[in-house]
């Protein structure tokens, strides 16, 4: 068997390898594509779309069962947004978050690719706010300060 070392020979056995030994998750075109259509289609408006840091990502063990618990961070100049999901047992996703500044803000829940559907909860006086039945997928969350000298507020979009 003669090997082919030429560029495009040693890059088809490198698309081999990495095709039989790291395939490409199932639906990640279709979720990538998704969260490109949503980072579009909020360009257009007054909201601030701001940097994810992901802050930290741990397996938390229940018994004969896990959770993931996943904790991120959005910033921006003007709001700081925490954010902590825990995957229920039951299937639903609670999502718990602080806002500094604390002060009363609207946040509003919607699915990415959006599908009609949204939640809203309002922060309480200290910033915190919780969902407690989000559906797993991806997400992007809206913030509307009730301080209007603080812009409104949108995250890009993240999978709980």
């Amino acid at each position: 068997m003669t090997r082919d070392y030429s560029r495009d020979g040693l890059l088809q056995v490198v698309r081999e390898v990495w095709t039989e030994r790291d395939p490409m998750p199932a639906g990640l075109v279709e979720r990538m594509q998704a969260a490109v259509e949503a980072e579009l289609a909020i360009a257009g408006t007054d909201f601030d779309v701001e940097l994810l840091m992901l802050v930290s990502r741990e397996e938390m063990l229940a018994g004969a069962r896990g959770t993931a618990t996943y904790t991120l961070r959005f910033s921006s100049d003007d709001i700081d947004l925490l954010v902590r999901a825990v995957g229920a047992p039951e299937g639903g996703t609670r999502l718990d978050g602080w806002v500094s500044p604390a002060g009363p803000v609207t946040v509003h829940a919607t699915p990415v690719p959006d599908t009609g559907r949204s939640w809203e909860v309002e922060s309480d006086d200290t910033g915190r706010f919780e969902f407690t039945d989000l559906p797993a997928g991806m997400v992007r969350l809206h913030l509307t300060p009730r301080d209007t000298g603080l812009k409104p507020f949108a995250t890009p979009a993240f999978e709980i």
